[in-house]
């Protein structure tokens, strides 16, 4: 018995340590949500680390760090110094990946499962777990294969010491699309329905929801400042719901159905 669960102390050990299962950087070209290109020995020939996180739009802990790995991101200049941050996704497109992001503050580059070509990269790095975090040299080394916890301070710690640079952001990380003079309230007056307020300019448009996975759960068009939602058609869970006019994003907003 003590050797069996000396066995599982020692496998629980490795696998913290060890979740993408090479130690060597693989090639791979994607394209990220917005269809840019990201081409990884480019970046690391031209002297760049490089910061991966790889996620599921489903996964708690992926979508608690997100932010965390977002304020890294920040801090080493939003792949405008010497460190390029990207997040790779198993299993979803694109507009999952995007609802991800902007649900849970994640604003680095980021690449779908589906589209942009996510999933060959999680394959051949032989993901265990996620989300993973690693830290790749310039050299093609992984230079630490699992940062954990992936907080701010935790993964600053690991590229100051590789080498990194920090610097001011000049990107925006708002989302630039979205109508600031709109608002959109979500009010669950009991277990039937569910009331989407828009407060602003815009009052009209397609109304979409999707879980906090990026699955689309439905779309209807409104007129009116308030919309009554069948709330009992929602298992309890985390939603977003998003206006768009003329297939542009005005507005989202994230809400609990308990």
């Amino acid at each position: 018995m003590r050797l069996t669960l000396l066995s599982l102390l020692v496998i629980i050990a490795l696998s913290a340590k060890a979740q993408v299962a090479i130690d060597s950087a693989l090639d791979f070209t994607v394209k990220d949500v917005h269809g840019g290109q990201h081409h990884l020995y480019g970046y690391l020939d031209a002297g760049n680390y490089v910061v991966i996180d790889f996620f599921t739009t489903n996964c708690g802990p992926c979508q608690t760090y997100a932010s965390e790995v977002s304020a890294s991101y920040e801090y080493f200049g939003c792949n405008g110094s010497n460190v390029v941050y990207m997040g790779i996704n198993w299993g979803n497109d694109n507009t999952g990946v995007m609802l991800f992001d902007s649900l849970w503050g994640a604003h680095y580059p980021a690449v779908s499962g589906l589209q942009g070509g996510g999933n060959n990269v999680v394959e051949s790095y032989q993901v265990q777990s996620y989300p993973s975090v690693i830290l790749i040299a310039p050299d093609r080394s992984i230079l630490n294969n699992h940062i954990w916890p992936p907080l701010r301070d935790t993964i600053n710690a690991n590229v100051l010491e590789a080498g990194g640079f920090p610097q001011a952001c000049t990107v925006s990380t708002n989302h630039p699309e979205e109508n600031p003079g709109l608002q959109i309230y979500a009010v669950q007056s009991n277990h039937e329905q569910l009331q989407l307020i828009l407060r602003g300019h815009a009052q009209s448009g397609l109304m979409q929801v999707y879980a906090a996975d990026g699955r689309f759960i439905s779309e209807f068009r409104t007129s009116v400042s308030t919309s009554v939602y069948p709330a009992a058609s929602l298992k309890p869970g985390v939603y977003i719901a998003r206006l768009l006019e003329d297939g542009r994003i005005q507005k989202s907003c994230k809400f609990v159905v308990r």
